[in-house]
């Protein structure tokens, strides 16, 4: 059904005169009287009587003055709605993240939801391998990765994330102490380790082989987890030591503490990664409120 034909019909109905409601809709009487007949036709129901008096809605026309209002007001909405969606204040976004950008991201996401409450954001904890093939395939809009990033993903480097020893409050300090006064690593080849299985945690487990090869170390893995936070919590129980990201601290259980790690391979940037192919606005504010509030 034509909206406009529903316009006519209420601005008719409203002021009981076709002079009037042609002159407020900006057109002729005759393109107006068209108008209504063609509604009517449509109908198949009378609309109007019209008399000395002016025009005067039928008991059909009565009737119809409810369902046509909230017909229009849909339209009304469906286009604000996508006016807003147009310019990046309404819709949904997708993002993605992994285990190094765990506290900076849900802060990022929470911010831009302050501002954009009609924006829906499904902040979705993946690997870095999950998260290219949904910024290429269109299922993510942005993600939280480690860098660098191969053409034509962009980034914008937030921060840079360390290896850290986690480890029970009860033996921190001994380890701590045996790692300065050695001045090397390898004394880690002598604990059990605990570590994410390969297919969880891809990125960081490169990073940590990478680490561990250039120290010399060859871990004694005992136990592997398929999230961060099952891993932290069996190293709580003191079966072991994990090698995991400084930033999982933010989620660390009671009585797990944090040993950080320094020299070659054990620091690697993170940033907020998307695919410019795709034309997005609601990624492109989320881009922008990043730029201008840094929490790094």
């Amino acid at each position: 059904m034509d909206t406009q034909l529903l316009r006519a019909f209420l601005m008719l109905a409203n002021t009981g005169s076709y002079h009037e409601a042609a002159k407020k809709l900006f057109i002729t009487q005759p393109a107006l009287t068209k108008k209504i007949q063609a509604l009517e036709h449509e109908l198949d129901l009378h609309l109007f009587i019209r008399g000395r008096h002016g025009s005067q809605l039928t008991p059909a026309g009565k009737q119809l003055i409810p369902y046509a209002q909230a017909v229009m007001k849909q339209v009304e909405d469906l286009r604000q709605h996508a006016l807003d969606i147009r310019d990046g204040n309404a819709g949904s976004l997708a993002i993605g993240f992994g285990i190094s950008s765990i506290r900076i991201a849900p802060e990022l996401v929470a911010h831009f939801r302050r501002r954009f409450p009609q924006v829906n954001v499904n902040l979705e904890d993946i690997s870095s391998t999950q998260q290219a093939d949904g910024l290429y395939d269109g299922s993510l809009q942005l993600a939280f990765m480690r860098l660098p990033v191969e053409p034509p993903l962009c980034c914008l480097k937030l921060s840079t994330e360390k290896l850290a020893v986690a480890i029970t409050a009860e033996h921190h300090a001994s380890l701590a102490s045996k790692l300065r006064n050695e001045n090397d690593y390898r004394p880690l080849a002598d604990l059990p380790m605990l570590q994410l299985t390969p297919e969880r945690g891809p990125g960081l487990n490169q990073q940590i082989a990478r680490f561990l090869a250039f120290n010399n170390i060859a871990a004694n893995i005992i136990q592997r987890s398929r999230d961060i936070q099952t891993l932290l919590a069996l190293v709580a129980t003191g079966i072991g030591i994990a090698l995991v990201t400084e930033s999982a601290a933010n989620i660390a259980p009671r009585g797990v503490t944090f040993i950080p790690l320094f020299g070659p391979y054990s620091s690697w940037e993170v940033g907020l990664v998307w695919n410019p192919v795709v034309e997005d606005p609601i990624r492109d504010r989320f881009i922008e409120g990043v730029k201008t509030h840094r929490l790094v």
